[in-house]
């Protein structure tokens, strides 16, 4: 009866013992969280996304670590989907040793793609040992390449070829313009004609709905647009209120945009003014 106390009191001594050395167990558990290896990579397009036929343009991807942790030998590339091929011969690679936490590299190259539409270029990284990998792609849209060709002749109001007019006679400018062998729909276009100082604006007109305006020495067409191998054609009728020293004047014609009146075509006519008959 005497040792039942002291096993009781052994017994204590070990449960005391084991509530002491849990919460050193938890806090050693707690140190040992797994450490976060990620990465992002962006890719942007220059100049813009909106590129024509044949030009060159720009692709620029950037990897950044966005993890705790360094990352080994990481692999940075960029890829042309199909229609898109590289501009040179530099390895669309590269091998990056080490990558601290919030360290970026990037690589940058040139494409060009001889296909409209949208077009892609991929960009991915990839840590040697698979422990962390992104990827994405830049969108680029290719536009066809509108061909303008102009062709202006005078001829008189019943539209056969003259070249010589006397003062005060009325004539007629006929223009053509034509989307010739171009692989996409043009802009909104309009036609700027300036005239010489001998020629005076009368009336316009115009196809498929075109209009023209004006006075004195200027004249304006509508806006329209030409799908490839599309013409449009415009009669300018103009009167002759004077005759140069030499006889020889010319009137000119160009087709802009419409919107920022940005020049893509020009043309001239020669036309030989003489002195009415007495």
């Amino acid at each position: 009866m005497l040792r039942t106390p002291r096993f009781v009191a052994a017994t204590a001594v070990v449960a005391l013992l084991g509530l002491l050395f849990v919460p050193a167990v938890i806090a050693e558990e707690s140190d040992n969280d797994c450490r976060r290896l990620d990465m992002e990579v962006i890719c942007t397009v220059a100049p813009s996304k909106i590129v024509l036929v044949g030009d060159p343009f720009t692709v620029n991807a950037t990897v950044r670590n966005t993890g705790d942790m360094a990352l080994a030998n990481v692999t940075l590339a960029l890829r042309g989907a199909d229609g898109v091929t590289q501009v040179g011969s530099e390895d669309l690679m590269i091998r990056i040793t080490k990558l601290e936490p919030n360290e970026t590299r990037e690589i940058t190259r040139r494409f060009v793609s001889d296909e409209p539409g949208e077009r892609r270029v991929s960009a991915s990284a990839r840590e040697e040992r698979g422990w962390a990998a992104a990827g994405c792609y830049c969108g680029v849209l290719i536009k066809g390449l509108p061909a303008i060709q102009l062709e202006m002749i005078d001829v008189d109001i019943n539209r056969k070829p003259k070249g010589i007019f006397e003062m005060g006679e009325t004539f007629i400018y006929i223009l053509t313009v034509e989307n010739d062998v171009g692989t996409a729909l043009t802009p909104d276009l309009k036609v700027v004609w300036t005239l010489p100082e001998h020629l005076e604006f009368v009336a316009g007109t115009g196809d498929r709905g075109a209009t023209i305006s004006g006075s004195g020495r200027s004249a304006e067409s509508s806006s329209f647009v030409l799908r490839p191998n599309q013409k449009q054609n415009f009669e300018l009728s103009v009167k002759c209120v004077g005759v140069p020293k030499r006889n020889l004047t010319q009137a000119r014609c160009s087709v802009v945009t419409s919107e920022g009146a940005v020049e893509l075509a020009t043309e001239t006519e020669s036309t030989t003014l003489k002195p009415a008959k007495q």
